[in-house]
């Protein structure tokens, strides 16, 4: 077992404008520049519509308006980018502007984002809000995986949560309870979570234990 830091130590982390980004659908190269360009061009005309029709007066305050608006989603961003923040001394994470304490972590799910190099594995855990999620990547061919030491620190997180695989919602049409996995896809157990972060397997997928149809989750071969 690693050494624990003391004090706030951050690791390696992603966000959800990290991973909206390094989506499939977004641009990249000649696309990124070509739709800049149109941006641009279009940003231009709309904004000369505006003082032809309207005034320079309605132009200058479209002007501001549209500035606040570009700043203000910079600064969303940049809120929402900051890599997850550990602190063993008072058992904390801190994602941005949110702190919470370890034994207030109850979910963890795994998101798998595809690109042309391959694909890229995440966890994330936190407790339950999407937007203070902590996100690692644990298996990627161009992202920033963490590193062995700090594999060491997400999993000694995790030993201190109570994370645990939502139950299903009651369905008259399934009494049995053998699709109720499909409520909650993605979400894996604490132990679940701590093997994906100490061991991920080279597909990127994580190994599913806990207690659902073993012919969907586990191969038997």
């Amino acid at each position: 077992m690693t050494q624990l830091p003391q004090g706030w130590v951050k690791i390696t982390g992603a966000s959800l404008w990290h991973l909206i980004w390094s989506s499939p659908t977004r641009p990249t190269g000649n696309n990124f520049l070509l739709t800049l360009v149109f941006f641009q061009i279009g940003l231009q005309v709309g904004l000369r519509v505006v003082q032809f029709e309207l005034g320079d007066t309605a132009f200058a305050i479209a002007l501001v308006v549209l500035t606040l608006g570009i700043v203000a989603a910079l600064l969303f961003a940049a809120s929402r980018s900051q890599t997850p923040s550990l602190n063993f001394d008072e058992s904390a994470v801190r994602v941005g502007r949110a702190t919470y304490r370890f034994d207030e972590v109850t979910d963890s799910t795994f998101l798998i984002v595809p690109h042309r190099k391959g694909s890229s594995s995440f966890l994330l855990f936190g407790t339950g809000k999407l937007a203070t999620s902590a996100i690692v990547c644990v298996r990627s061919q161009r992202e920033p995986e963490l590193t062995d030491s700090e594999r060491e620190f997400v999993a000694e997180v995790l030993r201190r949560t109570n994370i645990v695989v939502p139950q299903p919602k009651p369905d008259p049409y399934d009494p049995t309870g053998r699709f109720g996995w499909m409520d909650h896809p993605n979400s894996l157990s604490k132990d679940e979570a701590i093997e994906f972060v100490l061991h991920t397997p080279e597909s990127g997928e994580p190994v599913r234990t806990a207690e659902r149809p073993k012919s969907i989750w586990i191969d038997e071969d």
